[in-house]
């Protein structure tokens, strides 16, 4: 007689532990987003020429009294994290004026293996006026983001922007411990170097910011980059607006080229003295978003 043993038979593990197979990475769905749009003049107003979007990235264009349009940069997948790209691409033809900023704060979320990345290409064409004024980025912790922008303007193009960066959420007891950040800048004029920055953090953000010589406690920063013809006065303009006591900040001018930096406990104590700045370099109120 033959009996059937109804027992499965041992794994390889149970064998020799050597044998077991280790264990694959989930391959996780990505974020993949573009935007590339373009303003061009239409009798005395700017108006919208070209727009493309792609994947989780949008672009919405509110209707406003203003002569200058807004687009406004939406990330529907809700945040960055580990390989998600997004890409976005902005001309503004001779003689516009035109702001592009985001819907709400950009988050970066904890990353296993490598950086969110965002690649940034503005285009300015002569007698035209580019404000890129992108809300906050949030970096929580173990999140890594590599962003870089390059700028190609004219001998008579103008650009006003920004870029901020917050360290977790104060308010809510978080800490960044671990993370990433490289954030680059190119700005060329007719083709010429003109500026270039990079402002980077590895390994313990909060360490390096708590040094005396480096963030002196910030856990937000900003970066005004202003690009003009004659920049001879700006600093003069910008300086009696960076007299808060809660915050460290700065401003040179490179010729050309205006540099401010400023540091923040928080957040919410940065945008005090950033919304007037940047409402003082754009020289009227800033798109509706920044206070809804």
């Amino acid at each position: 007689m033959i009996v059937e043993s109804l027992t499965r038979p041992p794994t390889l593990e149970a064998l020799d532990p050597k044998l077991a197979t280790p264990p694959t990475q989930a391959k996780l769905q990505r974020a993949q987003g573009a935007v590339r749009l373009s303003f061009k003049r239409s009798g005395d107003r700017s108006r919208i020429d070209d727009l493309f979007q792609q994947g989780c990235l949008k672009a919405r264009l509110p209707r406003i009294a203003a002569k200058d349009p807004e687009a406004v940069l939406v990330n529907t997948s809700g945040g960055l994290t580990d390989r998600d790209r997004l890409s976005i691409d902005a001309t503004w033809q001779a003689g516009t004026s035109a702001v592009i900023t985001t819907q709400a704060c950009e988050r970066i979320y904890k990353s296993r293996a490598e950086p969110a990345r965002i690649e940034t290409r503005l285009h300015v064409g002569a007698d035209a006026a580019a404000y890129w004024l992108p809300q906050e980025t949030i970096l929580f912790d173990h999140g890594q983001l590599d962003r870089q922008t390059s700028v190609s303007l004219t001998a008579s193009s103008k650009l006003v922007a920004c870029e901020t960066v917050i360290f977790g959420r104060p308010a809510m007891g978080e800490e960044v411990r671990s993370g990433f950040l490289r954030d680059s800048w190119r700005v060329e004029r007719d083709g010429k170097l003109l500026f270039a920055d990079r402002l980077g953090f590895s390994g313990d953000p909060v360490a390096q910011l708590n040094r005396a010589a480096t963030g002196q406690g910030a856990r937000a920063l900003a970066s005004v980059i202003v690009c003009t013809p004659d920049s001879s006065d700006l600093c003069d303009q910008i300086r009696p607006l960076l007299g808060r006591p809660d915050i460290t900040a700065g401003c040179s001018d490179l010729g050309g080229v205006v540099l401010t930096r400023i540091l923040a406990p928080s957040g919410y104590k940065l945008r005090a003295t950033l919304i007037p700045l940047l409402e003082r370099l754009r020289g009227g109120d800033l798109p509706r978003v920044w206070t809804c």
